[in-house]
C-alpha cells in the first residue's frame, strides 16, 4: 500500500484520500482483533494503531525516496541521545526533517486548540490535576529538543495528524485556520507544518466512513514536494 502511494505521487495523482481509507482501515481491522472472543481464547492485549501508521508512512518515505533516487535513509522510533522521533529523515548523514506521527490528538488537546485549552484551564483553576500550561510546556520541550540533538531548526519539524477527531467539539467554531495558528503559537513551528490531512473538523477514522466526507487537503502532497527538493 505504501509503494502504491509513493507511485501514485510520482505519477502526479493526489494521494491524500487513499492515505485517509487506509488509515479508516486499520481502525477497522483493530476492531477485528478486539472483537474475537471465544471460551478458549483470552486477551488482555488490544491493537491500537500507532505503530501501525508510523510504519506505513515511513514506509512511502522509504519508496519515494528509491522512486526519486534521494538516498534518504529512514529511521523509525530509532533513538539518539536519549531522543527517538516517530521518524528521522538522513540524507549523508544530516538529519533533514523530523515528523511526529500523531493518530488522534488524545490526551494533548490543548497543545492544538486554544478552546480545549480554556476548558481544561478552568477546570485546573477548580481543583483539577491536569495543568494544560505543563503540558505545553512539556511538547514544547520536547520539540526543542529534538532540534538541538538533530541539529535542525523548527522548520524541519513537522507534526502529522489525519484529522481533528476528538479536538474538535461542535460547539466549537474554530475554524482550520485558527488551529494552525494555534498550533504555531504553541509549538513555536510555521503553521505549513502542522500536516493535517482531512479538512473535515469533524471526522472520525475509527468510524464507518463512505468516504464523501473525507475532504483531503494537499498539506502531505506539499511536504513530499519540499523534502525532494533537499
Amino acid at each position: 500500500m505504501a509503494k502504491r502511494i509513493a507511485n501514485n505521487f510520482v505519477a502526479g495523482d493526489s494521494i491524500t484520500e487513499n492515505i485517509l481509507k487506509f488509515v479508516n482501515e486499520l481502525y477497522d481491522s483493530a476492531k477485528v482483533g478486539q472483537s474475537f472472543k471465544s471460551s478458549y481464547f483470552e486477551t488482555a492485549y488490544y491493537a491500537h494503531i500507532s505503530s501501525e501508521l508510523e510504519s506505513y508512512i515511513a514506509r512511502i518515505f522509504y519508496h519515494l525516496s528509491e522512486l526519486k533516487g534521494k538516498k534518504w535513509k529512514i529511521l523509525l522510533r530509532r533513538q539518539q541521545g536519549k531522543t527517538a522521533p516517530d521518524l528521522r529523515i538522513e540524507k549523508e548523514g544530516k538529519t533533514i526533517a523530523i515528523i511526529e506521527v500523531k493518530a488522534k490528538v488524545g490526551w494533548i488537546q490543548p497543545f492544538f486548540s486554544e478552546q480545549c485549552y480554556k476548558v481544561d484551564k478552568e477546570r485546573f483553576e477548580k481543583g483539577s490535576s491536569f495543568d494544560p500550561d505543563a503540558l505545553i510546556r512539556k511538547s514544547k520541550q520536547q520539540l526543542t529538543k529534538y532540534s538541538e540533538t538533530f541539529a535542525i531548526t523548527n522548520d524541519d519539524i513537522f507534526l502529522f495528524l489525519p484529522a481533528l477527531a476528538l479536538m474538535h467539539r461542535k460547539k466549537y467554531n474554530t475554524t482550520l485556520e485558527e488551529y494552525r495558528s494555534y498550533f504555531s503559537q504553541t509549538s513555536g513551528f510555521p503553521e505549513e507544518n502542522l500536516i493535517l490531512l482531512s479538512e473535515n473538523k469533524s471526522l472520525d477514522l475509527s468510524l464507518v466512513i463512505e468516504g464523501k466526507e473525507l475532504f483531503p487537503t494537499r498539506d502531505f502532497e506539499k511536504l513530499l514536494d519540499k523534502l525532494l527538493k533537499k
